[in-house]
């Protein structure tokens, strides 16, 4: 099926999600993808989004962007850094703890952990 300006209809071919890393008046390009997606001159309502949004971009067959929706951001707490910045921090908490139990030997282990949860739970506070 052809539309009238000679271009197939139903093209799209590719979509991609991902964060803004730059946005121009001529396309986008996102955050781990090389290159810059240009808009479609047959894209219609396409508004730029803001840098750093998720969005989701659909190609087209040429690979001009066809159209553009926000996106839900991912809860940080699951990239692949969270799970080893959390290490990080419990190691630091737990050996703190370890060493301000250390010079008291009254304490148990089980007050060594709640000390380091305490500490996690104060690193990990929200600013108010």
């Amino acid at each position: 099926m052809s539309g009238l300006n000679g271009t197939a209809s139903g093209t799209a071919a590719e979509t991609l999600s991902g964060a803004v890393a730059a946005v121009n008046d001529k396309g986008l390009r996102l955050e781990g993808r090389d290159g810059w997606l240009n808009y479609s001159k047959w894209a219609e309502g396409l508004v730029p989004p803001a840098r750093g949004a998720h969005v989701v971009v659909t190609l087209d067959k040429a690979g001009f962007v066809r159209t553009l929706a926000p996106a839900e951001a991912p809860d940080p707490r699951h990239s692949p850094t969270a799970g080893r910045e959390t290490a990080i921090i419990r190691q630091t908490c737990l050996k703190a703890a370890a060493e301000f139990c250390a010079a008291r030997p009254a304490l148990k282990s089980a007050d060594l952990l709640a000390l380091a949860e305490r500490m996690e739970a104060w690193v990990r506070r929200e600013e108010a």
